[in-house]
């Protein structure tokens, strides 16, 4: 992997870091960075990763096989990045990397100034191929989404030097800027389309002021209300003409039945062909013949006076005219014999049946039924007064009809979002309130005026600056000495990923009964974030931190290492967090001087290598 000057450059380098760290002269990682091969992960003491990068940038390491951790925030490029994996495990199950993540590792490929292009070769399983890989590789990067969580700390600072209506300036202008300008612009540029649109629709319709927008809606509302009206009269007038026209034919099947041949009607209907629709153009006729039909139904041969022989049903004739001479010429004439009596028959006569249809006269036809002819009258109302209606003098009324709903349907839709746009600038300031009122079940607010609990809560930095200071506060750590103090402030601020994560280390009874005595005032800040929603981690951690009380106590690191499942890097970050919350205890207002001197004297118990390693350390 590396050739003899690049392995005696690395032998140098690698003794001169174990002179400056003996401890970790038996470590496994030793024999494969002489190679030029090295891992990198969240899990290897700091110190570690950092010799890691420097040889990494030197050229010296060759492989480095690392999590997706390498590829934030570190300068270590390379000319070809493997992805062993395009999914994850997460909190919430298995799934693909996201685009950026993606794009985040692969841009490690590619020395600048050493190679033309760099290479990201991806393996495939049976779960991602090529497919994924595609689709990864040429996807943008993920909308940046705001991380921004108003805290108890915030709210108690900002309420220390200024008024309520302050903070809630402060709050919505530094926040609600950085969403406007990055979070919420695709919202805000869509309302600023929807906008234009309108402004487009309202021009074309000749609307440039409000009372434009009211007279013409006023005047739309009227003529949609008259079409509305005429489109309900003319589905009346359908109901009542089937009913009339049910009423007839049923009628008319009566009389037909008593007819005698030589009748004169009037036909037009569906199996009367060469009759149009318009009810005065129907064919005068003579009934000639009754012939069976389906079921108990007759069908009717009739003799045009166009000198055409029908085969039609009684709905088909509309006019009976049983008070004029029935044609007696039809008792002498013979019927077609082309004819075959299937309804909708239609055949030309001749010369023998042209002479009676001579004969038949033009009848009338009936007028509608008088309810029919009211509804008539009505749709022509109603119709007219549409027809005359001020709005034409806008334009055309269906155009304008067209506009006004547009109008009406973008008005909506941008006030909508803009509500949803104003409830999310707004939603921060709803926490921030939510807060206060958690500050002030507690005890930290008196009205909106930190009291000495509250103080304490705000010179203190954290997940969850109230738990921390209500802890701090209680008494509940007063009695402890400092290696005591150590693992219950670690107990605090611990949170603990892997739950099959062990120590052999048994807690202590004085550090195990302190945080006991807290559960209680736990539970109930659990249960009062949940009333106002609020997800602010509240930890009290038990089974690990007997690690930092022996830590505490003088053990050496490879020994307490040896005593854990956890890695070397999890228990530096442990540690850390412990020694970070302790720090901050001497400054804290209103503790005992007890409690603060204990935290000094804790701090100095736990802040030895490799806690406090560097790089260079010497």
């Amino acid at each position: 992997m590396v050739n003899e000057a690049e392995a005696a450059r690395l032998q140098k380098l690698i003794q001169e870091f174990l002179k400056r760290n003996p401890e970790l002269a038996k470590s496994q990682q030793l024999e494969p960075l002489t190679r030029g091969i090295a891992a990198h992960h969240a899990g290897m003491l700091p110190v570690w990763k950092g010799l890691v990068e420097e040889l990494f940038q030197q050229g010296l390491i060759k492989v480095v096989f690392a999590t997706e951790t390498l590829a934030a925030g570190i300068n270590m490029p390379a000319r070809t990045t493997v992805i062993s994996s395009l999914s994850k495990r997460t909190d919430d199950g298995h799934r693909l990397l996201r685009p950026s993540e993606f794009l985040q590792m692969a841009g490690r490929a590619g020395r600048r100034g050493m190679d033309f292009q760099g290479y990201v070769v991806t393996v495939q399983t049976r779960f991602e191929g090529a497919k994924e890989a595609a689709y990864l590789a040429t996807s943008g990067a993920d909308p940046l989404v705001s991380q921004f969580t108003p805290s108890y700390g915030m709210v108690l600072n900002l309420l220390q030097t200024h008024t309520l209506e302050e903070a809630k300036e402060l709050v919505e202008r530094s926040f609600g800027q950085y969403l406007s300008t990055l979070f919420l612009m695709p919202e805000r540029k869509e309302i600023e389309q929807k906008q234009e649109e309108l402004t487009s629709v309202e021009n074309k319709l000749g609307i440039y002021e409000e009372n434009d927008w009211v007279n013409l809606e006023q005047l739309l509302a009227g003529y949609e209300k008259l079409r509305e009206k005429a489109k309900e009269e003319k589905r009346l007038l359908k109901i009542l003409q089937k009913q009339a026209e049910e009423t007839r034919i049923k009628e008319m099947s009566l009389s037909l039945s008593f007819a005698v041949l030589g009748t004169i009607v009037s036909l037009k209907g569906k199996h009367v062909p060469t009759a149009k629709k318009s009810t005065s153009e129907a064919i005068p006729a003579v009934l000639v013949a009754k012939v069976p039909g389906s079921g108990q139904s007759s069908n009717f041969l009739c003799l045009g006076r166009d000198n055409r022989w029908y085969v039609v049903a009684a709905m088909d004739v509309v006019v009976l005219q049983a008070d004029l001479p029935r044609l007696v010429a039809v008792d002498y004439m013979e019927l077609p014999v082309e004819i075959d009596f299937r309804l909708g028959q239609c055949r030309k006569g001749d010369e023998v049946s042209l002479a009676l249809a001579q004969q038949i006269p033009v009848v009338e036809l009936p007028v509608d039924a008088p309810e029919v002819l009211a509804q008539m009258q009505k749709v022509a109302t109603v119709e007219a007064q549409a027809e005359e209606h001020p709005v034409k003098e806008w334009g055309n009324p269906r155009t304008l009809l067209k506009g006004w709903r547009r109008i009406g349907m973008l008005r909506a839709e941008i006030d909508d979002r803009q509500t949803q746009l104003e409830d999310k600038l707004a939603r921060h300031w709803q926490e921030f309130l939510n807060l206060i009122e958690i500050l002030q079940y507690f005890g930290c607010l008196h009205g909106v005026e930190p009291t000495e609990i509250g103080q304490a809560c705000a010179a203190i930095r954290g997940d969850n600056e109230l738990w921390l200071g209500l802890a701090l506060m209680s008494g509940a750590l007063e009695p402890l000495d400092p290696h005591h103090l150590a693992a219950a402030c670690a107990g605090l601020v611990t949170e603990i990923t892997r739950p099959d994560s062990w120590t052999r280390y048994e807690l202590s009874v004085e550090v195990d009964e302190a945080l006991a005595s807290l559960r209680s005032l736990r539970h109930q800040l659990f249960q009062v974030q949940r009333r106002y929603r609020v997800a602010l981690p509240v930890w009290l951690e038990r089974d690990l931190i007997g690690l930092v009380e022996q830590w505490a106590l003088g053990v050496e690191w490879q020994e307490l290492v040896e005593n854990t499942s956890l890695d070397e890097g999890d228990v530096v970050r442990i540690l850390r967090r412990t020694l970070d919350f302790l720090s901050q205890i001497p400054h804290v207002p209103h503790l005992s001087d007890a409690l603060q001197r204990n935290a000094y004297r804790a701090m100095q118990l736990i802040d030895r290598f490799p806690v406090n390693e560097s790089l260079d350390n010497s």
